[in-house]
């Protein structure tokens, strides 16, 4: 009997690193080690049927509306639903981490640091160079939570750019946490 409890305990250990070796063994060979780590990771076994919490979409704002199927009327968090452009310039697939950083001027809030893919870097200098002086809505699990103005990216070399606030401290703290999960599951 004790036999079978040590079965039954490292059963799910055994069966995630079956289906990590299946899973690297599938694509040609070549496995992020990474990934590896996140999938033998414990905290994140119960991660599959759980949903997506914090998940960050950057759409343009439509200030004069044609009535098109692209345009679609979006809730916002603290005025009247905003008309927003359809399509996604950036989201939760394209950002690894994102860092809450603390407003000097305003000590309870943060702005963040979002450290983006490359294709994410990509997606963002699309975004920020026709919106330069214009807003753009920060969604925040489907739900316009405020619009800033991008930032242009200066050099080749980052990967990181920064979205000023204010956030408030529950939501950057939020964000922070979930934002590498979310890149994960969503890729």
């Amino acid at each position: 009997m004790n036999l079978l409890k040590q079965i039954r305990l490292k059963l799910p250990g055994l069966a995630l690193l079956s289906a990590a070796f299946l899973f690297c063994g599938a694509g040609g060979g070549s496995c992020n080690p990474d990934d590896i780590d996140h999938m033998l990771d414990p905290e994140n076994l119960d991660m599959s049927d759980r949903p997506l919490e914090g998940v960050v979409a950057i759409r343009e704002i439509i200030t004069l509306r044609r009535g098109t199927d692209k345009e679609i009327f979006v809730p916002a968090m603290y005025s009247d639903d905003l008309c927003l452009n359809k399509t996604v310039l950036l989201d939760s697939s394209d950002i690894l981490s994102i860092k809450a950083i603390p407003l000097e001027k305003q000590p309870p809030y943060y702005s963040l640091e979002l450290k983006l893919t490359d294709r994410g870097k990509r997606h963002w200098i699309g975004l920020s160079l026709p919106n330069k002086g214009n807003h753009v809505a920060f969604l925040i699990d489907g739900v316009v939570y405020r619009t800033f103005v991008p930032r242009l990216f200066y050099d080749d070399v980052s990967t990181s750019i920064i979205v000023d606030g204010p956030f408030d401290p529950t939501t950057a703290k939020k964000l922070e946490s979930n934002a590498s999960r979310n890149h994960f599951r969503m890729n």
